[in-house]
């Protein structure tokens, strides 16, 4: 279970993954982010505080995309390919990759998050708006929605224990789905390294 300061750090997180994308202009294609959180340095304080990263996961170029229709779809997609460990695929070449970089630098690192950075178009007041998304799942199940308008100062965020199931993002069943299917690549390769060692 993640800690208050824990949810409130990645809830900053997310801020910062919205503010990045708004110096790189709108119209750019979504962007899928693995979050991760690990020890700090021990001799700079308690071993308790840890700190949170986003690693951009790379998409392969026919993946790209502009229309957020497609992206609820892609993430099923990425989740099923990181699923199946008896298909080799180079979504599951790339997460070994990240996750043994990780591990490298980090050992007691924690899985924390999936998150998507998309431009959508939303109704607000009767009339369409241009707005960007940063959708994330942590692995407690809850949602946080970063939703700034085209021409707003400020985003708007939300994060949400208690879902309604009439107002969730596209974006959620993905997200989830990607977080069990690294979750289990994470617990088999884990077992592997151990078995082999």
């Amino acid at each position: 279970m993640l800690s208050f300061n824990a949810v409130h750090t990645l809830a900053g997180c997310l801020l910062a993954v919205d503010a990045d994308a708004e110096t790189l202009g709108w119209g750019q294609p979504a962007t899928l982010l693995l979050i991760h959180d690990r020890p700090l340095d021990t001799t700079a304080g308690p071993a308790s505080l840890r700190e949170m990263y986003s690693v951009e996961f790379p998409l392969h170029r026919d993946d790209l995309l502009t229309d957020p229709a497609g992206l609820p779809a892609l993430l099923h997609r990425l989740a099923a390919s990181l699923s199946n460990p008896d298909a080799p695929t180079p979504y599951r070449a790339t997460l070994h990759t990240i996750l043994g970089l990780i591990r490298a630098t980090a050992p007691h690192a924690r899985l924390l998050a999936w998150a998507a950075c998309y431009d959508d178009i939303l109704t607000v007041d009767g009339q369409p708006r241009q707005a960007r998304r940063v959708d994330a799942v942590d692995t407690d199940g809850r949602l946080y929605e970063v939703t700034r308008l085209r021409g707003e100062d400020h985003p708007l965020l939300c994060v949400n224990e208690a879902l309604d199931p009439g107002d969730i993002p596209a974006t959620h069943p993905g997200l989830t789905a990607l977080l069990a299917a690294t979750a289990r690549y994470t617990q088999t390769s884990t077992s592997t390294s151990a078995g082999t060692a």
